[in-house]
């Protein structure tokens, strides 16, 4: 099973007219492949778990790189395995592991229309002094790559928000989206390796879409990777960062937009020959996305599980969600106003954030159908599917029990299981008649079947108004 990058990229060739074939033999999978991945993407499903099998060389994975780097074929790795490791493994298992080494990783051809393409990347540029302390300082490019046009912006860490916002940055200082975003080079240790969990590639996904973009992911140890944005970031460590006589951080930001403007931009391009600033000016500007009416929005993404009452815990306040999700792993994603739960990818919940503290934040629709609160249209409707004198109980018992009315028109609606209509709209009719206003007292009538009893005035002056103990009709039966 492929990652979630491999899905976005294989979507995105086939939507740029890309055969199964050709995208087959550019990402090193079989075309079968390509054909189920493209079966799924059509209908939603791009919810690929990293999963990867053992492999009995594995462990000497970075030996056999390090052979492969000195030009070794697979005779040699072989014979070698044999000879250093006294390994029991047979030629065709190395051939296929030494092939997986060269073709298993996510790649494209680089595509260098105006507009088409841009690529980014993290650079390090050593550590730098911030408010007394030193920190370690990278520096985030994007390098458009018709006309070599970059941006470059200095972080203190390469978090999935500072990411996103980074291509926010880039994308309003060329005023303009490319169609394609590729992620060059960024392994483990550059940005975290949380950044290929299946989610957090949907969100990025999600932003570029925002934008009218397409994320390619492109993988280290494939020659076809080592792409214009690594040349920029080189070109930021070998001239930017000797050009600069200080190490405060607080003047380094200003510095490298200053070098951008007026050394990087509008400089002889060794490889293109071009100036970058005038190629992008004349051509790639205008074949840029135009950016959108507003910023994409970014959600801080975090798991949670949901406990006993369906609800999930978020910043000291409980959230409810759907009660068949109770004991489910979920995720939370908060802007600082709004909560948004999932399960796996699909939306379950929205809530304001609470500002208060130890509250229980809960949608009716997420409750048990029998637990939950139904309008005051909903019960008018069912007591008038009784009768009018229902309807009439009812009205009545909101004004003498403005807070629990709701109960007992709930009990007089449950009647209906044991007993018919009519007869419950009678039983409704003679306990108005004696201010007998109870779930009760109604029950008791159409138990004892005093609701066909005629109605004497001996027996209202006897009862005095409402009455709440209903034995005296067992005394008038006898």
């Amino acid at each position: 099973m492929y990652r979630v990058d491999m899905y976005y990229t294989v979507k995105t060739l086939h939507e740029k007219g890309f055969s199964k074939r050709k995208i087959a033999r550019e990402l090193g999978i079989h075309r079968d492949t390509v054909t189920a991945i493209l079966e799924k993407v059509s209908v939603g499903k791009m919810d690929a778990e990293p999963v990867k099998k053992a492999s009995l060389l594995d462990p000497y994975k970075p030996t056999i790189l390090e052979w492969m780097e000195q030009g070794k074929s697979c005779v040699l790795i072989h014979e070698k395995l044999l000879q250093n490791f006294e390994l029991q493994v047979a030629y065709p298992t190395v051939v296929k592991y030494v092939r997986h080494l060269h073709h298993g990783e996510v790649y494209i051809p680089l595509l260098s229309d105006p507009g088409e393409e841009a690529q980014v990347d993290f650079g390090y540029l050593g550590l730098f002094l911030k408010d007394g302390k030193k920190v370690k300082v990278w520096c985030f490019s994007m390098v458009l790559s018709h006309s070599r046009y970059s941006y470059h912006e200095v972080v203190l860490d390469q978090s999935v928000s500072t990411f996103i916002f980074c291509h926010i940055h880039a994308f309003e200082y060329f005023a303009g989206v490319p169609h394609i975003v590729k992620l060059d080079n960024l392994k483990a240790g550059v940005l975290s390796p949380d950044f290929y969990e299946p989610f957090i590639q949907h969100q990025y996904a999600e932003f570029l879409s925002h934008y009218g973009s397409t994320p390619v992911t492109a993988r280290i140890r494939r020659g076809q990777d080592k792409g214009k944005v690594e040349s920029g970031v080189k070109y930021v460590k070998n001239n930017f960062l000797k050009r600069i006589d200080h190490r405060d951080f607080k003047r380094l930001p200003g510095d490298l937009h200053r070098w951008t403007d007026d050394v990087c931009n509008p400089r002889l391009h060794g490889t293109t020959r071009k100036v970058p600033a005038r190629v992008f000016e004349s051509v790639e500007k205008k074949a840029l996305l135009a950016l959108p009416d507003h910023r994409y929005e970014f959600y801080q993404i975090e798991k949670r599980k949901a406990n006993a009452y369906a609800h999930v815990s978020f910043k000291y306040n409980y959230y409810s969600v759907p009660y068949q999700l109770a004991g489910y792993a979920l995720i939370v994603k908060s802007n600082g106003s709004i909560l948004k739960i999932f399960s796996g990818n699909q939306k379950v919940a929205v809530h304001e954030i609470c500002s208060g503290e130890g509250q229980y934040i809960t949608l009716e629709e997420h409750k048990p159908p029998y637990k939950q609160n139904k309008s005051r249209e909903h019960y008018l409707s069912r007591m008038e599917t009784i009768g009018s004198y229902a309807v009439d109980f009812m009205e009545s018992l909101e004004k003498i029990k403005p807070r629990h009315w709701h109960e007992m028109v709930r009990g007089i609606i449950h009647l209906e299981k044991y007993y018919s209509t009519e007869l419950i709209d009678m039983s409704c009719k003679r306990a108005l008649a004696y201010g007998a206003l109870s779930y009760q007292e109604v029950k008791t009538i159409l138990e004892k079947k005093l609701y066909d009893q005629p109605q004497e005035s001996s027996l209202q002056a006897k009862l005095g108004g409402y009455a709440h103990d209903l034995s005296i009709y067992d005394s008038i039966n006898r």
